[in-house]
């Protein structure tokens, strides 16, 4: 066995000895990851004993451990790539100038030489000189779990000039991505995940820094608290290598002035002419029915696309499926187009493999979805119902949950339901997607 993945996985866990017999019988492991697995009886020396072993092993990627209980293992891990998880449980003390920290026992933490991937949980801003050394040799980054503020990112990144993948949250800040426009040319794929309440602000000051700096971009997947028509003119005009855009208009209470982006999207698109995954998730009144008419028209090579609160009316979505050739999977969110429209619009859209839309105006019995019934076309329904969801306070308060369609080719046939058990897609994990 080279590869073990089981990151992110739930797993009921005895003991350790799992671990321990896969240090005594494997010599050829290159991979190992129980990352965010939640798996607590993992021991140092097991870890180190597979280092020791497995010579080609370049990918080790754990749940919470302390992080200068393994310089066993990163002593002995001379081919170690990528590092992920860990946690520092106490602060390392420094021992003169250079790259050697230590524990109590004043043994040296020290990363292996080929180590060009790290994420490290719970790192701290007193605890950032420990990524120094490496820090020039990094090509790709993850912070989604660390506990660094946005000063704390301008201090690392400006020290990551090789750096080609970033993951991190919007407590980046705008500072933060001036920093990374700066020093971090490189870049290639930037994800900014939604904190909670958190003080960085990612906006279209950040991303138009981004744009002029980062001109290698390929990836971009950003929650942003503001956004201008000029900010994606400027992605147009600098991100020529964009293939995967993603953004998300949060919700809080900012007022926006620029809306709506009609014109920065159909710059955004024309420009960026290699799209092809494409999300945009706004507020209402983020995009009028010709700016999703633009979307529908620039978007020759998007087959994957997400859309949140866009367009007015169902003409606007006409306007849409007169164009995107290429789409195969459309998602769409709170939108309010009638089920005719739907209907007419797959239709249209003649490469759709795949279609589900959340919030629509619905005809109380799905007839008007009879217009795009074909062979092999299956659609589901999930009708609308009122819920319980817990406030600040603790109390129950009732929500409501639109209605669903849910739509795809199956060579399993065809087939019309009404499923209890189909959960919504949730706009804060498209980033995952």
């Amino acid at each position: 066995m080279r590869n073990l993945f089981m990151e992110e996985s739930t797993i009921i866990e005895n003991d350790g000895e799992w671990l321990h017999e896969l240090a005594l019988n494997n010599t050829v492991l290159e991979n190992l990851n129980f990352y965010m697995a939640d798996l607590l009886h993992v021991r140092p020396g097991d870890l180190e004993l597979i280092a020791k072993r497995c010579r080609s092993l370049t990918s080790v990627k754990i749940s919470e451990c302390d992080i200068l209980k393994l310089i066993g293992l990163f002593r002995a891990a001379a081919s170690l790539e990528e590092f992920g998880g860990g946690s520092f449980n106490e602060p390392p003390q420094q021992l003169g100038e250079g790259p050697i920290y230590a524990c109590e026992n004043h043994d040296a933490l020290k990363f292996p030489p080929r180590l060009c991937s790290l994420g490290l949980s719970y790192l701290g801003k007193a605890e950032l000189p420990v990524v120094y050394p490496v820090a020039s040799r990094l090509k790709k980054l993850d912070l989604l779990y660390a506990m660094v503020d946005t000063e704390g990112h301008c201090l690392l990144l400006q020290r990551c000039p090789n750096l080609e993948i970033l993951e991190t949250r919007n407590v980046i800040g705008n500072g933060g991505l001036a920093v990374l426009a700066q020093y971090c040319r490189k870049i290639k794929r930037l994800r900014i995940e939604r904190g909670a309440d958190e003080e960085g602000v990612v906006s279209q000051t950040g991303l138009i820094a981004l744009a002029k700096g980062c001109l290698e971009l390929e990836y971009l997947a950003v929650y942003v608290s503001d956004i201008t028509n000029e900010s994606l003119e400027c992605m147009g005009t600098y991100s020529k290598k964009l293939n995967d855009f993603r953004l998300v208009l949060l919700d809080r209470e900012e007022i926006i002035t620029d809306l709506p982006l009609d014109n920065g999207v159909r710059s955004l698109l024309m420009g960026c002419n290699r799209l092809r995954r494409f999300a945009l998730y706004l507020r209402p009144g983020g995009l009028t029915d010709v700016g999703l008419g633009y979307i529908g028209r620039y978007s020759p090579n998007v087959r994957w696309m997400l859309l949140g609160f866009v367009g007015e009316s169902d003409a606007g979505l006409f306007e849409f499926s007169r164009g995107c050739p290429s789409l195969e999977k459309l998602e769409m969110r709170g939108c309010f187009f009638s089920e005719r429209a739907l209907a007419m619009a797959v239709l249209e859209l003649t490469s759709l493999r795949y279609l589900w839309v959340q919030g629509y105006r619905t005809s109380g019995n799905g007839r008007d979805l009879l217009d795009m019934v074909r062979p092999y076309w299956n659609i589901e329904l999930i009708p609308a119902k009122q819920g319980y969801i817990q406030d600040q306070d603790g109390e129950e308060v009732i929500v409501e949950h639109p209605a669903h369609i849910l739509a795809y080719y199956s060579l399993a046939g065809q087939r019309t339901d009404f499923p209890d058990t189909v959960k919504p897609l949730d706009i804060y994990a498209l980033l995952n997607l």
